[in-house]
Protein backbone atom coordinates (compact mmCIF):
# COMPACT_ATOMS: atom_id res chain seq x y z
CA UNK A 1 0.00 0.00 0.00
CA UNK A 2 1.42 3.41 -1.00
CA UNK A 3 1.00 6.69 0.96
CA UNK A 4 -1.55 7.87 -1.58
CA UNK A 5 -3.93 4.89 -1.76
CA UNK A 6 -6.42 5.89 0.95
CA UNK A 7 -6.89 9.46 -0.28
CA UNK A 8 -7.02 8.27 -3.90
CA UNK A 9 -9.87 5.92 -3.01
CA UNK A 10 -11.82 8.77 -1.39
CA UNK A 11 -11.29 11.03 -4.39
CA UNK A 12 -12.35 8.26 -6.78
CA UNK A 13 -15.49 7.85 -4.65
CA UNK A 14 -16.30 11.53 -5.12
CA UNK A 15 -15.81 11.17 -8.88
CA UNK A 16 -18.13 8.16 -8.92
CA UNK A 17 -20.73 10.06 -6.90
CA UNK A 18 -20.73 12.89 -9.43
CA UNK A 19 -19.30 15.38 -6.92
CA UNK A 20 -15.94 15.76 -8.65
CA UNK A 21 -15.01 16.05 -12.32
CA UNK A 22 -11.37 15.09 -11.94
CA UNK A 23 -8.31 15.29 -9.74
CA UNK A 24 -4.59 14.76 -9.43
CA UNK A 25 -3.19 14.07 -5.97
CA UNK A 26 0.36 13.55 -4.81
CA UNK A 27 2.66 12.89 -1.87
CA UNK A 28 6.40 13.48 -1.63
CA UNK A 29 8.60 12.15 1.13
CA UNK A 30 12.29 11.28 1.50
CA UNK A 31 13.05 12.29 -2.08
CA UNK A 32 10.29 10.20 -3.68
CA UNK A 33 6.91 11.22 -5.12
CA UNK A 34 3.67 9.29 -5.58
CA UNK A 35 1.06 10.80 -7.92
CA UNK A 36 -2.39 9.53 -8.91
CA UNK A 37 -5.13 10.88 -11.17
CA UNK A 38 -8.82 10.17 -11.60
CA UNK A 39 -11.91 11.41 -13.37
CA UNK A 40 -11.62 13.59 -16.45
CA UNK A 41 -9.81 16.81 -17.35
CA UNK A 42 -13.12 18.38 -18.42
CA UNK A 43 -16.79 17.48 -18.31
CA UNK A 44 -17.19 14.81 -21.00
CA UNK A 45 -13.47 15.22 -21.68
CA UNK A 46 -10.52 12.80 -21.78
CA UNK A 47 -9.27 11.00 -18.66
CA UNK A 48 -7.29 13.13 -16.25
CA UNK A 49 -3.54 12.55 -16.61
CA UNK A 50 -1.01 12.67 -13.80
CA UNK A 51 0.93 15.39 -15.63
CA UNK A 52 -2.09 17.67 -16.16
CA UNK A 53 -1.45 21.37 -15.61
CA UNK A 54 -3.75 23.32 -13.27
CA UNK A 55 -4.13 27.05 -12.64
CA UNK A 56 -2.77 27.49 -9.12
CA UNK A 57 -4.69 30.65 -8.25
CA UNK A 58 -3.61 31.52 -4.68
CA UNK A 59 -1.32 28.51 -4.47
CA UNK A 60 1.03 30.85 -6.35
CA UNK A 61 1.62 32.84 -3.15
CA UNK A 62 4.04 30.40 -1.44
CA UNK A 63 6.13 30.36 -4.63
CA UNK A 64 6.27 34.15 -4.44
CA UNK A 65 7.40 33.85 -0.84
CA UNK A 66 10.22 31.49 -1.82
CA UNK A 67 11.34 33.94 -4.50
CA UNK A 68 11.27 36.95 -2.20
CA UNK A 69 13.22 35.21 0.54
CA UNK A 70 15.85 34.06 -1.94
CA UNK A 71 16.38 37.68 -3.00
CA UNK A 72 16.65 38.64 0.68
CA UNK A 73 19.31 35.93 1.11
CA UNK A 74 21.21 37.42 -1.82
CA UNK A 75 21.16 40.84 -0.15
CA UNK A 76 19.10 42.48 -2.90
CA UNK A 77 16.34 43.46 -0.46
CA UNK A 78 15.92 43.73 3.31
CA UNK A 79 12.81 42.63 5.16
CA UNK A 80 12.43 45.99 6.88
CA UNK A 81 13.43 48.19 3.96
CA UNK A 82 10.69 50.69 3.02
CA UNK A 83 9.20 49.74 -0.34
CA UNK A 84 8.85 53.40 -1.32
CA UNK A 85 12.44 53.40 -2.59
CA UNK A 86 11.35 51.22 -5.50
CA UNK A 87 7.60 51.89 -5.38
CA UNK A 88 7.15 55.67 -5.13
CA UNK A 89 3.41 55.12 -5.63
CA UNK A 90 3.38 53.77 -2.06
CA UNK A 91 5.94 56.09 -0.50
CA UNK A 92 3.43 58.40 1.21
CA UNK A 93 0.12 56.54 1.60
CA UNK A 94 -3.04 57.83 3.22
CA UNK A 95 -5.05 55.59 5.53
CA UNK A 96 -8.80 55.47 5.98
CA UNK A 97 -9.93 56.96 9.27
CA UNK A 98 -12.27 53.95 9.51
CA UNK A 99 -11.88 50.78 7.40
CA UNK A 100 -15.53 51.02 6.32
CA UNK A 101 -15.57 54.80 6.08
CA UNK A 102 -15.70 57.18 3.10
CA UNK A 103 -12.64 57.40 0.89
CA UNK A 104 -12.12 61.10 1.53
CA UNK A 105 -11.75 60.66 5.31
CA UNK A 106 -8.10 59.70 5.74
CA UNK A 107 -5.10 60.18 8.02
CA UNK A 108 -1.38 59.94 7.25
CA UNK A 109 0.37 56.58 7.45
CA UNK A 110 2.25 56.27 10.75
CA UNK A 111 5.08 54.21 9.27
CA UNK A 112 6.46 53.15 5.91
CA UNK A 113 5.30 49.99 4.16
CA UNK A 114 8.09 47.40 4.17
CA UNK A 115 8.83 44.12 2.45
CA UNK A 116 7.94 42.36 5.70
CA UNK A 117 4.48 43.92 5.54
CA UNK A 118 3.99 42.63 1.99
CA UNK A 119 5.10 39.11 2.88
CA UNK A 120 2.76 38.93 5.89
CA UNK A 121 -0.26 40.68 4.29
CA UNK A 122 -0.05 43.50 6.84
CA UNK A 123 0.70 46.39 4.44
CA UNK A 124 -2.79 47.87 4.80
CA UNK A 125 -4.20 47.01 1.38
CA UNK A 126 -6.09 43.94 0.22
CA UNK A 127 -9.46 42.41 1.00
CA UNK A 128 -11.54 45.34 2.27
CA UNK A 129 -14.76 43.62 3.34
CA UNK A 130 -18.16 43.42 1.71
CA UNK A 131 -19.90 46.57 0.59
CA UNK A 132 -17.39 49.10 1.90
CA UNK A 133 -16.54 52.20 -0.14
CA UNK A 134 -12.95 50.97 -0.47
CA UNK A 135 -14.05 47.55 -1.72
CA UNK A 136 -16.26 49.25 -4.31
CA UNK A 137 -13.43 51.52 -5.45
CA UNK A 138 -11.03 48.58 -5.76
CA UNK A 139 -13.55 46.70 -7.89
CA UNK A 140 -14.15 49.76 -10.08
CA UNK A 141 -10.40 50.11 -10.63
CA UNK A 142 -10.04 46.36 -11.35
CA UNK A 143 -7.57 45.90 -8.49
CA UNK A 144 -9.84 43.95 -6.12
CA UNK A 145 -8.73 40.51 -4.85
CA UNK A 146 -9.69 37.62 -7.11
CA UNK A 147 -8.53 34.30 -8.59
CA UNK A 148 -7.00 35.86 -11.72
CA UNK A 149 -4.08 38.16 -12.47
CA UNK A 150 -4.81 41.89 -12.85
CA UNK A 151 -5.81 42.76 -16.42
CA UNK A 152 -3.28 45.57 -16.81
CA UNK A 153 0.52 46.02 -16.74
CA UNK A 154 2.23 46.25 -13.34
CA UNK A 155 2.91 50.00 -13.44
CA UNK A 156 -0.73 50.75 -14.17
CA UNK A 157 -1.87 48.34 -11.47
CA UNK A 158 0.32 50.04 -8.89
CA UNK A 159 -0.82 53.50 -10.02
CA UNK A 160 -4.45 52.51 -9.48
CA UNK A 161 -3.85 50.78 -6.17
CA UNK A 162 -1.60 53.56 -4.88
CA UNK A 163 -4.24 56.18 -5.64
CA UNK A 164 -6.58 54.54 -3.12
CA UNK A 165 -6.24 54.88 0.66
CA UNK A 166 -5.07 51.98 2.79
CA UNK A 167 -7.69 50.11 4.81
CA UNK A 168 -5.50 50.31 7.91
CA UNK A 169 -2.12 51.43 9.17
CA UNK A 170 0.86 49.42 7.86
CA UNK A 171 1.74 46.68 10.33
CA UNK A 172 -1.55 46.95 12.18
CA UNK A 173 -4.16 44.71 10.54
CA UNK A 174 -4.31 41.86 8.02
CA UNK A 175 -5.77 42.21 4.52
CA UNK A 176 -5.59 39.32 2.12
CA UNK A 177 -4.20 39.08 -1.43
CA UNK A 178 -3.01 42.39 -2.91
CA UNK A 179 0.28 42.41 -1.03
CA UNK A 180 1.37 39.46 -3.17
CA UNK A 181 0.85 41.38 -6.40
CA UNK A 182 2.63 44.42 -5.03
CA UNK A 183 5.42 42.05 -3.99
CA UNK A 184 5.92 41.05 -7.62
CA UNK A 185 6.18 44.67 -8.74
CA UNK A 186 8.70 45.37 -5.99
CA UNK A 187 10.92 42.38 -6.85
CA UNK A 188 10.91 43.27 -10.54
CA UNK A 189 11.82 46.92 -9.98
CA UNK A 190 14.46 46.14 -7.34
CA UNK A 191 16.26 43.66 -9.60
CA UNK A 192 15.53 45.10 -13.05
CA UNK A 193 14.23 41.68 -14.14
CA UNK A 194 10.75 40.52 -15.08
CA UNK A 195 8.89 38.35 -12.59
CA UNK A 196 8.80 35.27 -14.90
CA UNK A 197 12.58 35.50 -15.31
CA UNK A 198 13.07 35.81 -11.55
CA UNK A 199 10.86 32.79 -10.86
CA UNK A 200 12.73 30.76 -13.47
CA UNK A 201 16.18 31.74 -12.19
CA UNK A 202 15.62 31.46 -8.45
CA UNK A 203 12.77 28.95 -7.94
CA UNK A 204 11.72 26.73 -10.81
CA UNK A 205 15.26 26.49 -12.21
CA UNK A 206 16.82 25.19 -8.98
CA UNK A 207 13.80 22.93 -8.40
CA UNK A 208 13.90 21.57 -11.95
CA UNK A 209 10.16 22.15 -12.39
CA UNK A 210 9.66 22.54 -16.13
CA UNK A 211 5.84 22.58 -16.08
CA UNK A 212 5.42 25.56 -13.74
CA UNK A 213 4.97 28.98 -15.33
CA UNK A 214 2.72 31.87 -16.24
CA UNK A 215 1.63 30.15 -19.46
CA UNK A 216 0.62 26.56 -20.23
CA UNK A 217 1.09 24.52 -23.39
CA UNK A 218 -2.13 23.94 -25.40
CA UNK A 219 -3.86 20.76 -24.34
CA UNK A 220 -2.05 20.52 -20.99
CA UNK A 221 -4.27 22.84 -18.95
CA UNK A 222 -7.39 21.28 -17.41
CA UNK A 223 -10.81 22.89 -17.77
CA UNK A 224 -11.85 24.79 -14.63
CA UNK A 225 -15.37 25.19 -13.29
CA UNK A 226 -17.23 27.41 -10.88
CA UNK A 227 -20.74 27.09 -9.51
CA UNK A 228 -23.67 27.80 -11.81
CA UNK A 229 -26.66 29.59 -10.20
CA UNK A 230 -28.79 26.58 -11.14
CA UNK A 231 -26.57 24.30 -9.07
CA UNK A 232 -24.52 22.91 -11.94
CA UNK A 233 -21.06 23.73 -13.22
CA UNK A 234 -20.02 26.89 -15.04
CA UNK A 235 -16.96 26.70 -17.31
CA UNK A 236 -14.29 29.31 -16.55
CA UNK A 237 -11.99 30.85 -19.17
CA UNK A 238 -8.71 29.67 -17.68
CA UNK A 239 -7.38 28.43 -21.03
CA UNK A 240 -7.61 31.94 -22.47
CA UNK A 241 -5.70 33.35 -19.49
CA UNK A 242 -2.75 30.96 -19.75
CA UNK A 243 -2.44 30.69 -23.52
CA UNK A 244 -0.01 33.59 -23.87
CA UNK A 245 2.18 35.70 -21.55
CA UNK A 246 -0.04 37.79 -19.27
CA UNK A 247 -0.03 41.56 -18.99
CA UNK A 248 0.70 41.08 -15.28
CA UNK A 249 2.75 38.10 -14.06
CA UNK A 250 0.98 37.74 -10.72
CA UNK A 251 2.69 36.32 -7.63
CA UNK A 252 -0.75 36.30 -6.02
CA UNK A 253 -2.49 33.93 -8.42
CA UNK A 254 -0.75 33.81 -11.81
CA UNK A 255 1.07 30.47 -12.01
CA UNK A 256 0.00 27.13 -13.44
CA UNK A 257 1.71 23.84 -12.53
CA UNK A 258 1.49 20.09 -12.25
CA UNK A 259 1.09 18.33 -8.91
CA UNK A 260 4.53 16.75 -9.32
CA UNK A 261 6.10 20.20 -9.74
CA UNK A 262 4.21 21.70 -6.84
CA UNK A 263 5.30 18.93 -4.49
CA UNK A 264 8.90 20.02 -5.07
CA UNK A 265 8.02 23.62 -4.18
CA UNK A 266 6.26 22.43 -1.02
CA UNK A 267 9.28 20.35 -0.08
CA UNK A 268 11.45 23.46 -0.39
CA UNK A 269 9.17 25.30 2.05
CA UNK A 270 10.26 23.02 4.88
CA UNK A 271 13.70 21.86 3.71
CA UNK A 272 14.89 25.10 2.16
CA UNK A 273 17.13 23.41 -0.40
CA UNK A 274 17.57 23.85 -3.27
CA UNK A 275 15.99 27.32 -3.11
CA UNK A 276 16.73 28.61 0.40
CA UNK A 277 18.99 28.00 3.35
CA UNK A 278 17.20 25.92 6.02
CA UNK A 279 17.14 28.81 8.49
CA UNK A 280 15.53 31.09 5.90
CA UNK A 281 12.84 28.50 5.16
CA UNK A 282 12.22 28.15 8.89
CA UNK A 283 11.73 31.90 9.22
CA UNK A 284 9.39 31.94 6.22
CA UNK A 285 7.26 29.20 7.77
CA UNK A 286 7.02 30.74 11.26
CA UNK A 287 3.88 32.61 12.26
CA UNK A 288 4.54 36.35 12.06
CA UNK A 289 1.17 37.69 13.20
CA UNK A 290 0.06 39.37 16.39
CA UNK A 291 -3.08 38.19 18.15
CA UNK A 292 -4.99 41.14 16.67
CA UNK A 293 -3.78 40.34 13.16
CA UNK A 294 -4.76 36.68 13.58
CA UNK A 295 -8.22 37.82 14.58
CA UNK A 296 -8.39 40.02 11.47
CA UNK A 297 -7.40 37.00 9.34
CA UNK A 298 -10.24 34.88 10.72
CA UNK A 299 -12.33 33.39 7.93
CA UNK A 300 -9.35 33.14 5.59
CA UNK A 301 -6.66 31.68 7.83
CA UNK A 302 -7.91 28.58 9.69
CA UNK A 303 -8.80 28.95 13.41
CA UNK A 304 -5.72 28.44 15.58
CA UNK A 305 -3.38 28.99 12.64
CA UNK A 306 -1.10 31.88 11.77
CA UNK A 307 0.60 33.31 8.71
CA UNK A 308 4.29 33.44 7.87
CA UNK A 309 5.80 34.85 4.70
CA UNK A 310 3.09 34.01 2.11
CA UNK A 311 2.15 30.71 3.80
CA UNK A 312 -0.36 29.62 6.40
CA UNK A 313 1.25 28.11 9.50
CA UNK A 314 -0.90 25.50 11.28
CA UNK A 315 -0.55 24.33 14.89
CA UNK A 316 0.00 20.74 13.71
CA UNK A 317 3.19 21.81 11.90
CA UNK A 318 1.74 21.96 8.39
CA UNK A 319 2.51 24.96 6.17
CA UNK A 320 1.06 25.82 2.78
CA UNK A 321 -2.03 27.30 1.20
CA UNK A 322 -4.98 26.68 -1.11
CA UNK A 323 -6.17 28.18 -4.40
CA UNK A 324 -9.74 29.27 -4.99
CA UNK A 325 -9.99 27.46 -8.35
CA UNK A 326 -9.63 24.09 -6.60
CA UNK A 327 -6.03 23.36 -5.53
CA UNK A 328 -4.38 22.80 -2.16
CA UNK A 329 -0.87 21.98 -1.00
CA UNK A 330 0.80 21.67 2.40
CA UNK A 331 4.03 20.29 3.83
CA UNK A 332 4.66 18.98 7.35
CA UNK A 333 7.57 20.78 9.03
CA UNK A 334 8.11 17.85 11.42
CA UNK A 335 8.20 14.96 8.93
CA UNK A 336 9.10 16.77 5.71
CA UNK A 337 6.20 15.08 3.90
CA UNK A 338 4.48 17.24 1.24
CA UNK A 339 0.99 16.65 -0.14
CA UNK A 340 -1.19 18.27 -2.80
CA UNK A 341 -4.67 17.74 -4.23
CA UNK A 342 -5.57 19.56 -7.43
CA UNK A 343 -9.13 19.54 -8.81
CA UNK A 344 -10.84 21.46 -11.59
CA UNK A 345 -13.65 22.76 -9.37
CA UNK A 346 -13.54 26.01 -7.43
CA UNK A 347 -14.39 26.40 -3.74
CA UNK A 348 -17.89 27.56 -4.62
CA UNK A 349 -18.79 24.19 -6.18
CA UNK A 350 -20.51 21.66 -3.95
CA UNK A 351 -18.11 18.82 -3.24
CA UNK A 352 -14.93 20.81 -3.89
CA UNK A 353 -14.10 21.34 -0.22
CA UNK A 354 -14.76 17.67 0.50
CA UNK A 355 -12.27 16.74 -2.21
CA UNK A 356 -9.58 19.19 -1.09
CA UNK A 357 -9.85 17.97 2.50
CA UNK A 358 -8.27 14.72 1.27
CA UNK A 359 -4.91 16.51 1.52
CA UNK A 360 -4.91 16.04 5.30
CA UNK A 361 -5.06 12.28 4.90
CA UNK A 362 -2.09 12.46 2.57
CA UNK A 363 -0.06 14.32 5.19
CA UNK A 364 -0.75 11.85 8.01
Amino acid sequence: MTPIDRAEAELQRLVGAGKLVGFVAGVREAGRSWVAAGGTSAVDGPPMSEDAVFPLSSNTKPVGGLLAMRLVELGLLGLDDPVGEHLPELADPRVLARPDGPLEETVPAERAITLRHLLTMTAGFGWAGEGTPLAGAMAAQQVAPGPYAPPMPPDEYLRRLGALPLAGQPGQGWNYHNSSDVLGVLLARATGSAVPDLVAEHVTGPLGTRDTGFTAAPGRLVASYGADPSGGLRALDTAGRFGEPPAFASLACGLAATVADYLLALEALVAGAPVLAPETAAQMCTDQLTAAQRAAASGIVEPGSGYGFQVETRPDGAVGWAGGLGTIGYADRDTGRAAAVFTNQGFDVEGATEALDAVWGLLS
